[in-house]
């Protein structure tokens, strides 16, 4: 998350998707790029834009910026709850990933940590064709992400990518999301 983007629309609906799928228990992780500008004052509007109470985001400090020279420290002590990860652009493979995404390896030891928690993870658009599937069939083709379940809803602009190794809770955010987008959910959810 990057303070220059705090307040678009995209936080408006990463807010009513986390809602809608995410747990009580749900933590906000903003793998922050700029640290260093973020005052309360942010953190607040932020909270309020993703519907969360501003001590459910998971803070590291001011000077723990989301980087590569801070990632094995980022994700550590979070506890078991479940998370909404917010990084700049998304997941990538390791070999890919930059301080704006989380790798597969950070995504497969958040979901080790716990048998139960669902991840939810923002997705930025590509310029390919049928990204959002492609994406998915590549994650899924990760060792360690072949017994989770997982799906991604897709807006047309950005996507929320759902994961967890119990597949019940995967089933369940999914049904819900079915029922609240009706009739164009063949358009928008990838199985």
């Amino acid at each position: 998350m990057n303070l220059d983007h705090l307040g678009d629309a995209l936080d408006h609906w990463k807010g009513s998707v986390i809602g809608l799928i995410g747990g009580e228990d749900l933590q906000v992780v903003p793998m922050l790029t700029d640290a260093h500008r973020w005052t309360q004052d942010c953190f607040e509007a932020y909270a309020r834009l993703l519907r969360v109470k501003v001590d459910d985001i998971l803070k590291k400090g001011r000077g723990d910026v989301f980087s590569k020279k801070t990632r094995k420290s980022y994700f550590c002590d979070l506890g078991n709850h479940d998370l909404f990860l917010d990084p700049d652009t998304g997941i990538a493979p390791d070999e890919k990933a930059k301080k704006e995404h989380i790798s597969f390896s950070e995504i497969a030891a958040l979901l080790a940590e716990s048998r139960t928690r669902m991840l939810q993870i923002y997705q930025n658009a590509s310029r390919e064709k049928d990204w959002p599937l492609k994406k998915l069939q590549l994650f899924r083709s990760v060792r360690g992400f072949t017994e989770c379940g997982t799906f991604a809803y897709d807006s047309g602009a950005v996507s929320m990518v759902a994961i967890s190794r119990n597949r019940e809770r995967i089933h369940k955010a999914l049904a819900c999301l079915k029922t609240w987008l009706g009739p164009v959910v063949s358009k928008r959810i990838i199985e």
